[in-house]
């Protein structure tokens, strides 16, 4: 993933200095371009208050711990491009263990990106272990994806740890985000990765989610971002968001929307990833009210078209107020917005913006401060990669409190 954007002014020259590295995207505001708008008729509980801004890694910390990762790291030009997505984040008795990609270039795939674990505390996720940078292998089984070669990048962070009396317990699922980056073209999809010994070893099950304008040799950039799995209502269902590019005969994403969701049943995906011969279960993209239009290529519908604030979308359920949580960027701000059903959100709020067009706020993700990270409460904090104007090397991890009145 690339860092910076086109957000009304292009972030190119930036982004082009550090190659397959770092976010790279185009994101519309679909305002302009509503595509099947799922109906606005709630009210928002939370009336999210910020404060209390803080570094939590330092540029120091992340070389230090680049020198020490596990295996050395081979790529000298990027160094430890860590994290290169939203975190992962699950407590311990030990304290934290947090999931993430290192963006550099790695040997074992000869791919860009990893699932990389580190052993910290909130106050401090790189903690002073070595990390263990991992590869997502190719699945022994070519046809589970006959993409896989394609793939310039690949890794992620957001995991889902499989719970007890349900296929796999204590296995974990990836959602990656993988790339097609060639020097015309732009392409970004997601897929699922499975690891059965706590995040030691991946392997890739296939694809679950590409935009619905098929791949070109001479793309425009555009990033569907690295979300998590999350729980429906009733708990049938896994749904996954993100922003979608709708055809339109040209390179360009003129019908981005802001914000799409695919689903997939629950029992299929664990069954599927943990069978005797692991794979990928089919999703399906939401369009015009109803379900059926495949992950894979299909269309969809914006789920806030006319938001403000666009981007990634990392959504957590908030046990506090019984609702679903949004939390976007777009390397420039950071918003907030929620939903009963997943579906219908409100219009997204500003929690924090950035004024230094040399810098960006990448991979913004709410974790909570309960015995889950991934359910939040009447406070919780938002952790982002903070880019600085040097790349990589000058890079820090921040974070923020989010209280809600």
């Amino acid at each position: 993933m690339r860092m910076g954007e086109f957000f009304g002014q292009t972030a190119v020259a930036r982004a082009l200095n550090e190659p397959f590295v770092g976010r790279f995207v185009l994101v519309c505001f679909a305002a302009a371009w509503p595509i099947g708008a799922a109906a606005q008729n709630i009210t928002q509980l939370c009336q999210p208050v910020v404060g209390n801004p803080k570094t939590v890694v330092t540029a120091d910390q992340r070389k230090v711990a680049g020198e020490k990762a596990i295996p050395p790291i081979t790529d000298h030009q990027n160094g430890f491009a860590w994290p290169d997505s939203e975190f992962g984040v699950f407590k311990t008795d030990a304290g934290y263990t947090f999931f993430a990609s290192d963006g550099a270039h790695h040997n074992g795939n000869n791919k860009y990106g990893s699932v990389t674990r580190t052993f910290g505390t909130l106050d401090n996720p790189v903690g002073t272990a070595p990390p263990i940078d991992v590869i997502i292998n190719r699945n022994r089984d070519a046809a589970a994806n006959p993409n896989y070669s394609t793939y310039t990048y690949l890794g992620g962070g957001r995991i889902y740890r499989v719970p007890e009396g349900k296929p796999g317990a204590g296995g974990m699922l990836d959602v990656y985000h993988a790339e097609i980056n060639t020097d015309t073209s732009f392409y970004s999809l997601l897929g699922l990765a499975v690891s059965r010994d706590d995040g030691l070893h991946w392997a890739d099950l296939g694809e679950i989610v590409r935009l619905n304008q098929p791949y070109e040799a001479d793309l425009a950039g555009f990033d569907i971002g690295s979300p998590r799995l999350v729980d429906s209502p009733d708990g049938q269902y896994f749904y996954l968001y993100f922003p979608d590019w709708i055809a339109n005969g040209t390179t360009q994403p003129t019908t981005a929307t802001i914000v799409s969701v695919a689903r997939a049943p629950i029992a299929s995906v664990l069954e599927a990833a943990f069978s005797e011969h692991p794979h990928a279960a089919g999703f399906e993209k939401y369009y015009q009210s109803a379900w059926g239009q495949p992950g894979i290529g299909g269309l969809s519908t914006d789920l806030n078209p006319n938001a403000g604030y666009a981007g990634s979308s990392n959504v957590a359920y908030n046990s506090a107020f019984d609702r679903y949580v949004m939390i976007t960027d777009d390397t420039q701000h950071i918003a907030y917005a929620e939903s009963v059903d997943g579906l219908a959100w409100t219009l997204p709020v500003l929690l924090t913006q950035d004024e230094n067009s040399q810098t960006s706020f990448d991979y913004a993700v709410p974790v909570g401060t309960g015995d889950d990270p991934n359910v939040l409460g009447e406070q919780f904090y938002v952790f982002f990669t903070y880019g600085s104007a040097q790349g990589w090397p000058g890079n820090t991890v921040r974070r923020f409190t989010v209280t809600c009145r």
